[in-house]
């Protein structure tokens, strides 16, 4: 009896240690990290299959649940009252539950319904075989679930006994995306490859000897059978022949001969890679094989949502053997194959089912509003009646992005529409119980992970105190360091001959560009905006000649003979452009893209580059296509086509027209509307002369005066307009780039300098710097605050306002967590001064843009801010990581205790933030589950970003308990994985977007190549950590640990 309670200790130990916790966890984060690299290559259905429902991932949530349950008892949380730990850890226990009840309880689908239509069923997101069985004259019918995937082993072997009939089916052969091809085979039979234009473009068909088919429209008869309006087809003496009873033309398309045939009562030579045309039918005999057979071969492994699959099935009833061919796909019924008997027919079908509901959904009104002046939408509707007869209840809702109808269990969310906006799709979901199961455990994580911060017996806590007792010196070297920095740009340009002519004052440019403009994503912002942003766009300058972007503009529409050849466009430094352009590196005039006769330079350029696939660019390509599209800009300022001023009365679409519209457009019913920009122009050119500049401003009041007449509800108020020119004249992250990265390079320098001297104390420094990054961090807040009033929306909807947030939870983890530490205000400024330098390249986009409607949410808001808040307290404790390497590194015999002391410090500085980030990535992941839950109707679907921020809580949770494994306990351990770790963030945050698929509306499509910066970096930081385990070996061979 002994010996077996002591072989289940062991095995108990061996299973559910804290080690197998943490191995668990790295299974778990590998296996779903590596499920979204299978869903990009083979699709969702395999990474389901493969992973996401299997038994052995399954099996590893289960015993992971099993193991946080033992280890509640084994560290005995209830009784020593560590309540954080004990809530948030008994949270993730039901959170895996919830997960289960989901998995098998919880279903969903699509409704579709017409308007003035009703409908009680929807049709189911899983696949399943149907069968249905009609026998004496009863009718039998039944689903079985089914998963095949382009991975892992497909199988299905069932059998039925339905009275007599024993009902035996097994699975042959799963083809994804299956096309049909013709082998040669002696023993095979006459096939033609008949290609037609029908309603989906290009159609392929094979016709085989002996058959009779409408192939869209085109009706072919390939027997010796002669059938009045079809062109029959035969095979004689080796070769194809046809007749037809009406004229047919013929046209060889490798000579382009066109020929008419009329009806004969001979036959035809019928000629592969002809086109005929007979009426409204075409068609061309692609290929001919006297003697063949069809195979059908996959054409691409990966299954989408709108892949069609292929099943060969071995259907035997009552030992007779059937081999039935199905096609399906998920979203639909499929079409059935029949085995038929005189008393019995069995039909087969693959693909979704049919689910009722017991009651039923009437469609009164699909509405769609678009953004003003754009077919983009920005929001739609569907106006509702729910009836229930059995309840005698009724109730008219509407159904909008983020806000369902829920009754009886199922909820109904607003999908998509019908292209004719005459119907609508709903996304239905049934899954109550699973739901708040998972609810309940996020909200019981949440209130574990926050009091981490507040009760006494938390790590957090222990943290805090080991801080206090690293006790700093309070003395210190004063250095002092005045840096004064002349910054003169120097115009970098080609020689032109014009100068540039500027046809306004300075005073009533800035007038100028308080008038309201409509850019082309339909957004209203100030003409100072929309100057600023082509200026930038085109010279990468922000000012040019000393004049205003207002100023440059405006000249340009009024003057553009001039300004054509003014150096205004960046040209780059590719040398095969510059060589095409016959131009230096720097600015250029838009006139040197052309040649003396007109011609387009880069016209050919342009061509290749486009037809290209986006992820085969090389430099070459990107440089053409960014000139182009400067070049397009150029073009559109000096037509006009960007000054969007003029609102046009009674638009349903709410468009404004620029002065090349009206010119265009006879539909523009206002004279003011059709006159004013003569005026304007006019004068401006006499004030220009007269330097009396009352007319143009006059013309500008009124010109506001009928922008807010026709427009005033959709037009942002004046207190909008003048924070967002304020936001503009402040510059507030380009001026913050400069102050964290000058505070960074002085408070770098001090650091390591205290670090080898031991007479320097730096508590005072510290002091100073910390109150500098606060007063910085407020003017931080501001620009972010402002940002958030003028666009309407939470500030971290793109990437450059997503990097510039990060930014700001960079600075305020620093403060909160570092404002004792020199090294950690260091690495907070390096930190955010690196991150505002990326958010300032050119290919992040630093305009502010409308939303799409699903991003229209209080949830998302929230969800955003907590994810990628998270990711500056994350970056945060990589950069002390990557800072404690290089101490490690640098430590000798001399300084190897003060340098101890300065990694122990950092250490328990990044430990506490990495606590932070991890907290806020936890709460903010599941309220994107959250989110997806009110906008589509799911919590969680394994989507590739949702996927990876799971990876990163999982990773992080690691690293912070590597302290309870003995052979991870080092400082270099941690700090190591604290580096590294950072890796699932960035490929969170740049990875997903740019290398994997997913429902995310900012996702990239294409991957583009993995930049060689990113080698060159994992290298270098490879080799650091290894000096580093070297050195803390030698130096420290005791080793240390918090």
């Amino acid at each position: 009896m002994s010996n077996i309670i002591y072989f289940f200790s062991k095995v108990q130990d061996f299973l559910f240690s804290t080690k197998a916790a943490a191995v668990y966890m790295l299974l778990f984060a590998f296996a779903i990290g590596a499920a979204t690299f299978i869903e990009n290559d083979f699709g969702t259905s395999a990474a389901q299959k493969v992973i996401f429902k299997s038994y052995w991932f399954e099996l590893l949530l289960i015993l992971f649940g099993i193991c946080i349950l033992v280890n509640i008892h084994r560290f005995r949380l209830i009784p020593q009252k560590k309540w954080a730990s004990l809530i948030f850890h008994s949270a993730i226990i039901l959170i895996i539950i919830g997960a289960g009840v989901t998995r098998y309880f919880g279903y969903e689908g699509m409704m579709h319904i017409r308007e003035n239509k009703s409908s009680n069923e929807f049709i189911s997101a899983e696949t399943y075989l149907n069968f249905k069985l009609i026998m004496n004259g009863k009718s039998y019918s039944f689903e079985e679930p089914v998963l095949f995937a382009s991975l892992g082993k497909n199988s299905f072997k069932k059998s039925y006994q339905i009275g007599d009939k024993l009902i035996e089916t097994e699975l042959l052969k799963f083809i994804p995306n299956p096309v049909e091809q013709m082998v040669e085979d002696p023993d095979g039979t006459t096939i033609l490859k008949v290609v037609v234009g029908g309603a989906r473009g290009r159609e392929e068909y094979h016709v085989k000897q002996g058959d009779k088919l409408n192939l869209g429209g085109t009706r072919i008869n390939f027997s010796k059978e002669e059938i009045p309006g079809y062109v029959n087809i035969i095979f004689r003496n080796d070769s194809l022949l046809f007749k037809t009873d009406q004229p047919i033309t013929q046209m060889v398309m490798a000579t382009q001969k066109l020929d008419t045939l009329y009806p004969d009562i001979n036959y035809w030579p019928l000629k592969t890679r002809s086109l005929y045309s007979l009426g409204s039918s075409n068609f061309v005999i692609g290929e001919f094989a006297p003697s063949a057979k069809l195979i059908t071969e996959s054409k691409d492994p990966k299954v989408k949502n709108e892949s069609m699959v292929a099943l060969q099935l071995n259907v035997s009833v009552n030992n007779i053997p059937h081999t039935l061919n199905l096609l399906g796909r998920k979203g639909e019924e499929g079409e059935a194959k029949f085995i038929e008997t005189e008393d019995f027919k069995l039909g087969i079908s693959y693909g979704s089912k049919i689910i009722k509901v017991p009651f039923s959904i009437k469609l009164n009104d699909f509405i769609l509003d678009r953004y003003p002046g754009t077919d983009n939408p920005s929001s739609y509707a569907s106006e509702v009646t729910l009836n229930d007869p059995a309840d005698n209840y009724q109730r008219n809702q509407r159904i909008y992005m983020n806000h369902v109808l829920d009754y009886k269990g199922y909820r109904f969310f607003q999908s998509s529409f019908d292209q004719d906006e005459l119907g609508t799709y709903l996304s239905v979901n049934h899954d109550m119980w699973g739901t708040w199961i998972s609810y309940i455990g996020y909200i019981l994580l949440t209130l574990g992970l926050l009091l981490i911060f507040f009760l006494p017996k938390t790590r957090f806590a222990y943290l805090m105190s080991k801080l206090k007792e690293l006790e700093m010196q309070k003395t210190f070297i004063i250095i002092s360091i005045f840096l004064t920095f002349p910054i003169h740009a120097e115009l970098k340009a080609n020689p032109e001959s014009t100068q540039p002519i500027f046809v306004v004052s300075k005073d009533h440019a800035e007038k100028l560009g308080k008038i309201v403009v409509q850019d082309f994503e339909g957004r209203f912002k100030p003409f100072n905006t929309l100057a600023n942003e082509v200026l930038r766009k085109l010279s990468k300058k922000e000012q040019l000649f000393d004049h205003s972007a207002e100023e440059i503009f405006i000249s340009m529409i009024l003057s553009p003979e001039s300004w054509e050849r003014v150096p205004i466009i960046q040209t780059g430094n590719h040398p095969e452009v510059l060589m095409t352009l016959g131009v230096q590196e720097g600015l250029t005039s838009y006139r040197s893209f052309f040649n003396d006769e007109g011609s387009y330079k880069l016209k050919e350029f342009v061509r290749s580059a486009q037809a290209m696939n986006p992820k085969d660019h090389g430099t070459l390509e990107k440089a053409v296509i960014k000139l182009d599209e400067k070049v397009n800009i150029a073009n559109m300022v000096f037509s006009a086509r960007l000054l969007k001023i003029l609102p046009v009365i009674n638009d349903p679409k709410n468009t404004w027209a620029s002065p090349a519209d009206t010119e265009n457009n006879n539909n523009v019913s206002a004279d003011f509307v059709k006159d004013f920009f003569k005026e304007y122009a006019i004068a401006l050119t006499e004030s220009f002369e007269s330097r009396d500049w009352s007319k143009p401003d006059e013309l500008l009041n009124k010109l506001t005066d009928f922008q807010k007449s026709v427009s005033a509800s959709i037009m942002p108020s004046d207190a909008q307009i003048k924070t967002e020119l304020w936001l503009n004249k402040l510059k507030v992250f380009s001026v913050l780039l400069k102050v964290y990265g000058f505070m960074g390079l002085i408070l770098l320098v001090l650091f390591i300098f205290s670090v080898f001297n031991q007479k320097v104390k730096s508590s005072s420094i510290t002091k100073i710097a910390f109150y500098i990054l606060l007063i910085a961090f407020v003017f931080h807040t501001s620009g972010l605050g402002m940002r958030w009033y003028v666009s309407g929306h939470a500030p971290w909807s793109n990437g450059y306002e997503s990097m510039i947030y990060i930014a700001w939870t960079t600075l305020l983890a620093g403060l909160i967590f570092s404002r004792k530490s020199i090294g950690g205000l260091t690495a907070t400024c390096i930190l955010a001064a690196t991150i505002l330098l990326v958010a300032s390249m050119s290919w992040l986009d630093p305009e502010i843009t409308p939303l799409v409607p699903v991003l229209k949410s209080y949830w998302l808001t929230i969800h955003v801010s907590m994810e990628a808040g998270s990711y500056g307290f994350l970056m945060l404790g990589a950069v002390i990581g990557m800072l404690n390497l290089l101490l490690m590194t640098l430590a000798n015999s001399s300084n190897s205790h003060v340098i101890k002391r300065s990694i122990q410090e950092l250490t328990i500085v990044s430990e506490i933030t990495i606590t932070g980030g991890l907290i806020m990535v936890s709460i903010g992941t599941y309220l994107g589950g959250v989110w997806a839950n009110e906008s589509w109707g799911r919590y969680w679907g394994w989507d590739a970003k949702e996927t990876w921020a799971l990876v990163t809580i999982l990773v992080y949770a690691f690293i912070l308990h590597m302290r309870f494994i003995p052979t991870l306990q080092s400082m270099f351990a941690y700090n190591f994985a604290s580096l590294f770790g950072f890796a699932t963030v960035i490929m969170t945050y740049y990875g997903v977007n740019y290398y994997l698929s997913g429902l995310h509306s900012y996702a990239a499509g294409d991957p583009v190549p993995i930049p060689p910066v990113v080698y060159y970096t994992s290298i270098a930081l490879g080799l650091l950590s290894l000096l580093a385990y070297v050195n803390y070996k030698r130096k420290f061979k005791n080793g240390f640990m918090i």
